[in-house]
């Protein structure tokens, strides 16, 4: 009964994800990110992003809109260190989990989908989701504002594939 009773308050006193949660690489800004974002969301919320310096900018300057209590200069830290390590092309973190396999459907636009969406997040996104070519558009144009590689023209394309294959 004892060893029970031990057992029982071991798991409740250990969390659940404390094995398989993502690390932050080391680099300046990490124990900012620690304290900081981590005061409301977990590692595996932030390290999934992938996104370009504007990007993390959006969002560091939203949370503190929403309460972060981050001075100016740590809001830079926190947006270098960000985009170092979690920006487009960054490898997965350490203990993140693996993205899903997604093989979308054939069209003109799909190398450009592939190639160049999932350099910030996997396609589970795009296959779960109906929009409207104006949504898509609206989409992909903030994905480009976000730091995404596109010409016009492949952006167009990008819409044009997404609104035909992901269209309502």
């Amino acid at each position: 009964m004892r060893r029970s009773a031990f057992l029982l308050a071991l798991l409740f006193a250990t969390p659940a994800c404390a094995q398989t949660a993502p690390s932050l690489p080391p680099g300046e800004g990490r124990d900012l990110v620690a304290s900081v974002c981590t005061g409301c969301h977990n590692l595996n919320t932030i390290v999934q992003i992938r996104d370009g310096s504007g990007g993390w900018r959006q969002f560091v300057n939203y949370m503190i809109m929403k309460g972060a209590q981050v001075s100016v200069h740590d809001s830079d830290t926190i947006v270098a260190y960000l985009t170092t390590n979690f920006g487009p092309n960054s490898p997965p973190a350490a203990g993140a989990p693996p993205a899903a396999a997604v093989n979308l459907p054939p069209g003109t636009g799909k190398d450009l989908v592939e190639g160049r969406c999932v350099t910030c997040h996997d396609l589970t996104r795009v296959v779960a989701s109906r929009r409207q070519k104006t949504d898509w558009d609206a989409i992909v144009a903030n994905m480009v504002s976000r730091g995404a590689s596109a010409t016009a023209e492949e952006r167009q394309t990008i819409v044009a594939y997404l609104a035909a294959q992901f269209g309502p």
